[in-house]
């Protein structure tokens, strides 16, 4: 249970309890994953892929509410683009819609598994990765390293020849999708439109960022 303690009172805070719960949920299934995805011994963009759908049904077969609030999530895969304009193998929409003025931003990511940076030639395509990627977004982009049993999420570099070690903001996956819902992390400038349908909006935006994966994650009042 999220309790919030100051000097005169004690009181729970339904969002927080919200977001603990989903950061949970998304790092266990990220775990999981990840472990799979090494023990198969599986592609970046196929694991992301896997990620994106098993975050959604895992929200859908046991949706996380909290008193007065509700999360809806929704997995979009767009059709394999030949250049991807972004950089990005993945978009995520992140929405506000319990609050007074709606919000709507934006995340750019780009996956690793960190084995594969020992290749010769692995780094400096993830440096052009993140120079795209920081073309769109300079605020909402990162990249996932998989590891044996987990996933870490980092700001992307602006080096055109990134090494793991300059990877700065380090969290979980969980942690980056509920910062940005908290709207401390995210782009205002790649959100989706929140006057159009939801699956329009998202898919507006992968299309234009030619972006194959997509998840979109709302918070709105029940």
């Amino acid at each position: 249970m999220s309790v919030i303690t100051t000097t005169d009172t004690t009181f729970f805070d339904p969002f927080e309890q919200l977001l603990h719960d989903l950061t949970e949920r998304i790092d266990a299934v990220a775990t999981a994953i990840a472990t799979e995805s090494r023990q198969l011994d599986r592609h970046e963009e196929f694991t992301t892929s896997r990620l994106a759908q098993a975050i959604n049904d895992a929200l859908h077969h046991h949706p996380i509410t909290a008193p007065g609030l509700a999360l809806e999530v929704h997995a979009e895969e767009f059709t394999k683009p030949a250049e991807k304009v972004a950089g990005a193998d993945l978009y995520i929409s992140l929405v506000r819609k319990d609050v007074e003025f709606p919000r709507s931003k934006g995340l750019l990511v780009q996956a690793k598994r960190r084995s594969s940076m020992l290749r010769s030639d692995e780094p400096r395509r993830l440096g052009n990765q993140c120079k795209r990627m920081n073309r769109r977004s300079k605020t909402g982009s990162y990249v996932w390293v998989y590891d044996a049993h987990g996933i870490v999420s980092a700001k992307a570099p602006q080096s055109s020849e990134p090494i793991l070690q300059r990877l700065t903001d380090a969290s979980s996956v969980g942690e980056l999708i509920a910062d940005g819902l908290r709207c401390n992390k995210g782009d205002d400038n790649i959100g989706r439109e929140l006057s159009a349908e939801p699956t329009a909006g998202i898919k507006a935006v992968m299309r234009r960022l030619s972006v194959p994966q997509g998840l979109d994650f709302v918070v709105r009042q029940d």
